[in-house]
């Protein structure tokens, strides 16, 4: 059977002269990927705008006063970096950013299960997502009309902490982001809550060296499946040589069986991208996350992927994929060389903690169409899985338009 006509393939692989196909398409009909069909879906600057959600342009809606909203944690600051306010957005049309990316996360979930039934989904950071939060009790109040009544089933609205079912099921876990090595933002006793929910906690930590075995033995008595690494720089390019610790002789064939986690984002110091892989091989971590390109451009293959599902010592583990939602790069494959901030209008700031990374408007149909695209190809090169980064970029749009 034909693939549907409104599935274009993803292209990823980029040289000077033209771009290579991703993988071979499979000849199961489905739907599209996320964002495909909306219209923008090639990034064009006419993209159609969000009927909900107001176009915020980069200089007319902006002041040039630079700060942050003054009662967040200090790691949310140090998230976000300066940010800066919009001001002509009336307090009862802010959108709601933190469901805006449910939604996208929610729609990548259903595809990817729709193609892969049992396929694996983990969240970087959000964990304020799997909740109702004040702050979205609080735009509720103010979008109320003034003669507003409410009644005993309090029209539908949710309470502060309503679980937010739909969200929790789409995810199979979620990656605490410096949870042993950087100040905590979550509670533990609410972290092994989600086990309930069979929410996988996972752990993400760059570590000075005198604390990285500390880090270790805390998440392995916690029972969280850890990152951890001395690279303050945050740039994941080592491979570490030493085992992994604990190490897991048994097959893992899925998230809830893992023991260790291997992230590596940055493989250009390999010099090749077959030492780069084959330094992936000789790893006996039950979980590996990497990037889906070698060098930013260079698209694995499927049979690659595949030759990375095995430790060194022959038992199977998880590959999964790296994608993020809540910025742009400007070594992808996707990246146009005329691209600046404002041009198209969803590239919305540079961050300027991260040199070549951009802030984008996450639930803009054309940016939507990109990630669609390339998490659709990363589906067919046979990934065991994906992580969405990002996710957390919800907290700068909330720091631009406070409502307090």
């Amino acid at each position: 059977m034909r693939r549907t006509p409104f599935f274009p393939a993803l292209l990823l692989g980029l040289s000077l002269c033209a771009t290579a196909a991703l993988a071979q398409p499979d000849q199961r009909p489905r739907g599209p990927p996320p964002g495909v069909n909306l219209e923008g879906g090639d990034a064009a600057e006419d993209a159609l705008e969000p009927e909900e959600i107001p176009e915020l342009k980069p200089q007319d809606d902006i002041t040039s006063i630079k700060t942050v909203a003054p009662e967040m944690p200090d790691r949310t600051k140090e998230l976000l970096g300066d940010t800066n306010i919009i001001l002509n957005i009336p307090l009862n049309q802010i959108p709601n950013y933190r469901d805006e990316m449910r939604k996208i996360v929610e729609e990548l979930s259903t595809y990817a299960r729709s193609r892969i039934p049992g396929f694996t989904l983990v969240t970087v950071g959000g964990f304020d997502l799997f909740t109702w939060g004040q702050r979205e009790v609080d735009l509720t109040e103010l979008r109320r009309p003034e003669d507003f009544k409410p009644s005993t089933a309090a029209d539908g609205e949710l309470p502060l902490g309503y679980p937010m079912r739909r969200y929790q099921q789409r995810v199979n876990g979620f990656i605490l982001d410096g949870f042993y090595c950087a100040p905590i933002r979550v509670p533990l006793a609410d972290v092994q809550a989600t086990r309930s929910d069979n929410l996988k906690a996972l752990s993400i930590d760059h570590c000075p060296p005198d604390r990285a075995q500390k880090a270790v033995d805390m998440a392995r008595k916690d029972r969280i499946v850890a990152h951890v690494d001395t690279e303050m720089d945050k740039k994941f390019a080592d491979i570490p040589p030493a085992r992994p610790n604990p190490e897991n002789p048994y097959s893992v064939e899925n998230l809830n069986a893992a023991r260790s986690m291997l992230v590596n984002l940055n493989n250009r110091k390999f010099g090749s991208k077959l030492l780069w892989l084959q330094a992936l091989k000789n790893t006996n971590y039950d979980v590996v996350v990497i990037d889906g390109f070698y060098n930013g451009n260079q698209a694995l293959t499927k049979a690659e992927v595949n030759s990375l599902k095995y430790k060194k010592l022959g038992s199977r583990r998880l590959v999964m994929a790296w994608i993020d939602i809540g910025q742009a790069s400007d070594d992808a494959y996707y990246w146009q060389r005329e691209w600046q901030v404002g041009n198209p209008s969803w590239l919305m700031a540079l961050d300027r903690t991260n040199p070549g990374k951009y802030h984008v408007e996450y639930w803009n149909p054309a940016w939507k169409a990109i990630v669609g695209k390339t998490y659709s190809g990363l589906l067919d090169l046979g990934f065991d899985g994906i992580v969405i980064a990002g996710v957390e970029s919800y907290r700068r749009w909330e720091a631009m338009t406070p409502i307090n």
